[in-house]
């Protein structure tokens, strides 16, 4: 983050969500990752001189290559993170996930929103980069999978994943709850990393299936209205699969199927 920044600014994002992708487990202090033993690349893409307490993501489609390639060139199995976007897109921001994806093996993980700007509303709507093919999008739901209709829920979402009231990491060595289709982002990446690093072997599709047909689809029982949410006939699914699941995606292997 920053020098000299407050938690509560948007400086302070990065940190939040970096504990969720990766903070050390089991060492009996504050919070843990799902993921065991994953490292962090953290990526500039705000400029200097951005606002004090609002950065913008000048540079997130570079920093997504950045972090592709670096990964591929260090030999490592590379998940990116973005807890960021908007409703713009382009072809060109889809070629960069292209290539992140095709060409360096990168898994690409985004946040799919945080409905009406400012209003804490639920908002049906595309948001990018999660609603770019070959990005995993993840929308925020409570812990228990109650959908809290203040997020963004659409069909190109992906998967579910806690994102309210999520304990993780602050500047300064401290720890704070905070709200956000962020975390839920990071939350899922995690598990993403805990799949390959059991399956090391695993192409980066290979993985994201796995994360896909896993995911708990009791979401759906609780909350039956985001079936068919666009109000089509084509029977879209608006909160992805369903709530992400670590201990299903990893079990698959050697829990029996009863």
């Amino acid at each position: 983050p920053k020098s000299g920044v407050q938690n509560d600014s948007e400086w302070a994002h990065g940190t939040h969500v970096a504990g969720i992708l990766a903070a050390t487990t089991n060492n009996g202090l504050g919070m843990a990752s799902a993921m065991f033993n994953g490292k962090i690349l953290s990526v500039k893409c705000s400029r200097d001189g951005s606002d004090a307490n609002e950065p913008s993501i000048n540079d997130g489609y570079d920093g997504i290559t950045y972090a592709a390639k670096a990964g591929h060139f260090a030999g490592a199995r590379t998940i990116i993170n973005c807890s960021w976007g908007g409703g713009g897109n382009n072809i060109f921001e889809q070629s960069v996930i292209n290539n992140a994806y095709n060409t360096y093996g990168a898994i690409v993980v985004a946040a799919a929103g945080n409905g009406v700007e400012g209003a804490q509303q639920e908002e049906y709507a595309a948001h990018y980069p999660a609603s770019y093919e070959n990005v995993v999008s993840v929308c925020a739901m409570s812990c228990n999978g109650n959908w809290g209709k203040w997020a963004t829920y659409h069909t190109t979402v992906d998967l579910a994943a806690p994102g309210d009231n999520i304990y993780s990491t602050i500047i300064g060595g401290g720890y704070q709850t905070w709200d956000g289709s962020s975390m839920a982002s990071p939350n899922a990446a995690s598990v993403h990393g805990l799949v390959w690093a059991y399956h090391p072997e695993w192409s980066n599709q290979q993985v994201r299936d796995r994360v896909s047909i896993s995911a708990d689809p009791f979401i759906y029982d609780i909350n039956p209205d985001y079936i068919d949410c666009n109000g089509s006939s084509t029977n879209g699914y608006c909160l992805g699969t369903g709530m992400v699941d670590a201990h299903k995606a990893i079990g698959l292997n050697f829990s029996p199927n009863i």
